[in-house]
C-alpha cells in the first residue's frame, strides 16, 4: 500500500482548492503592483502589474476549463493558457529591464 494514497475525488478537491488559493494570491499581487503604478505613475510598474495579471489569469482559465473546452477545443484551450503565461512573463521581464530614465 502507498502511504499517502487518497481517493480521486479528494485529489480533485485538493487540486481545486490549491488552484483557487494561488489564483487569488496572484491576482492580489497584481492588484498591489497596479496600485504601485497608480501611486508612482512609473511605466515599469505598469508592465509588472500587467504581467502578474496575465501570469496568474492562467489558473482562472484552468478553473473555467470544463466550460471552455467543449466550446473552443482542448488544444486551443491549452494554447490560451500558455500564451497568457508567456506574455505575462515577457511583460514582467520588460518592466524590470526598462531603464529608469524611460519610465516617465
Amino acid at each position: 500500500m502507498i502511504p499517502f494514497q487518497i481517493s480521486p475525488a479528494l485529489q480533485a478537491q485538493i487540486a481545486f482548492a490549491l488552484t483557487l488559493i494561488s489564483t487569488l494570491l496572484g491576482l492580489l499581487v497584481g492588484y498591489i503592483a497596479l496600485r504601485g503604478y497608480w501611486r508612482s505613475r512609473k511605466r515599469p510598474m505598469l508592465f509588472i502589474a500587467i504581467g502578474f495579471f496575465l501570469v496568474f489569469w492562467t489558473p482562472v482559465l484552468l478553473l473555467a476549463g470544463p466550460i471552455l473546452v467543449p466550446v473552443i477545443g482542448q488544444f486551443l484551450y491549452g494554447m490560451l493558457g500558455e500564451i497568457s503565461r508567456i506574455l505575462g512573463l515577457i511583460c514582467i521581464l520588460y518592466g524590470l529591464r526598462i531603464p529608469f530614465t524611460q519610465s516617465d
